[in-house]
């Protein structure tokens, strides 16, 4: 990676001895934030798949819950290093530098600016919540990696007009529905913008007197898509949101949004809809709380100030991405990607209740934020003539 990418080498490199102190300390000195519940259920289910006899082990995929799945595969690495949290912790590290590296491809793509794309790939890199998810046994470090790799894919889509660079970033989703079920309205939103982008251009080549035979073909076979969808519809339940007639009725929302709003740090009741009007009129203040909560008026331990770093980090990038679009020169890569972020925004703003799993669940879009808004956050430079180089689009 750094021999490929010399101009990121000391972001990676300090961004590695950050991760790797802060595992060894999880391991070694104190419990880190969300290191146990879930990350040592997962460890645990690791262990039991890499005991599994060969052949038990293969028949033993997705038996369990779809949350499982990414523990099955993580089972490999104990199945050959044995048992310890620290090889899966620095796996987790590994996959999370492969990530800065993204993220510098997509600031790059986004920016044509080689200085900005390294600002956004540092911030990426140093940004608390970030390295705290990418050394905990957890899915957020991979579904960050996954993210990221559909949204390069969009933006080389956006740049290139080639149909096959959006058709590899919805293939790319189906292991984030292994990883977390709600991540698939992303996979509808991206859909929908290629569908109505190929229609375009299929109107626009037919008055031209030319066929798009590979718009022509998606058209196609999204038409069988939805055919089967509305077929099956009654048996798709997306977490947060439920089965279709949960969907329409707002059931599981509301269920959802109350059953999450507990402990030290639980949302203000009033976030809590009870009818339909409530539920349009707290869209946007949920939405606000899960992005830039905890605020200071909800501070009330020591280990909620992480959050309220971590908030208010997001809050500035937001604040560029917005003054950016109001102010500056629309940027189409920005906007097709805020497009495909902000359903997941909301989804995810109604399956927490607290922000300390507010916090977890946003650190899972941090990073394309981060990306497209360095379009727009000033350079911060330490010195001149910096010699950069450009990466491989």
């Amino acid at each position: 990676m750094i021999f490929k990418f010399p101009g990121l080498k000391l972001t990676i490199w300090v961004a590695l001895i950050l991760r790797i102190l802060l595992s060894l300390i999880n391991e070694f000195i104190f419990e880190l934030p969300d290191s146990n519940a879930d990350a040592t259920r997962f460890e645990t289910k690791t262990w039991f798949y890499a005991k599994l006899p060969f052949f038990d082990f293969l028949t033993s995929f997705n038996s369990d819950f779809t949350a499982y799945t990414f523990t099955w595969f993580l089972s490999v690495l104990y199945r050959i290093f044995g048992r310890s949290p620290l090889v899966l912790e620095s796996f987790g590290i590994i996959i999370s530098l492969i990530s800065v590296i993204l993220v510098y491809r997509i600031s790059f793509l986004v920016t044509d600016d080689i200085i900005k794309s390294k600002q956004s790939a540092a911030i990426f890199a140093f940004f608390p919540s970030v390295i705290l998810y990418s050394v905990i046994i957890l899915r957020e470090v991979y579904i960050v990696f996954f993210i990221l790799l559909i949204a390069l894919y969009i933006v080389k889509w956006l740049k290139s007009n080639k149909i096959k660079f959006a058709l590899v970033s919805l293939l790319l989703f189906l292991p984030l529905y292994f990883l977390h079920g709600g991540l698939m309205i992303g996979a509808v939103m991206v859909f929908i913008i290629l569908s109505y982008s190929s229609l375009k251009d299929i109107y626009n080549s037919f008055k031209n007197n030319h066929i798009l035979i590979p718009q022509m073909v998606f058209i196609l076979i999204t038409l069988i898509i939805i055919g089967i969808a509305i077929n099956k519809l009654s048996t798709f339940n997306i977490p947060y949101l439920g089965n279709i007639s949960q969907v329409l009725t707002l059931s599981r929302i509301f269920f959802q949004a109350e059953v999450t709003n507990l402990g030290g740090s639980a949302y203000p009741g009033w976030l809590i809809p009870f009818s339909l009007s409530s539920f349009v009129l707290l869209i946007i203040p949920r939405l606000i709380y899960f992005l830039f909560s905890p605020f200071l008026w909800d501070i009330k331990a020591i280990n909620h100030l992480l959050g309220f770093v971590d908030a208010s980090l997001v809050l500035y990038l937001f604040f560029y991405i917005i003054r950016g679009i109001v102010v500056e020169k629309q940027n189409k890569y920005v906007t097709i990607l805020c497009i495909f972020l902000l359903p997941l925004l909301i989804t995810y703003s109604w399956g927490v209740g607290n922000f300390g799993t507010a916090l977890r669940h946003r650190s899972k879009f941090i990073p394309v934020l981060i990306a497209i808004s360095t379009i727009y956050v000033p350079k911060i430079t330490l010195r001149r003539n910096l010699k950069v180089y450009k990466p491989d689009e």
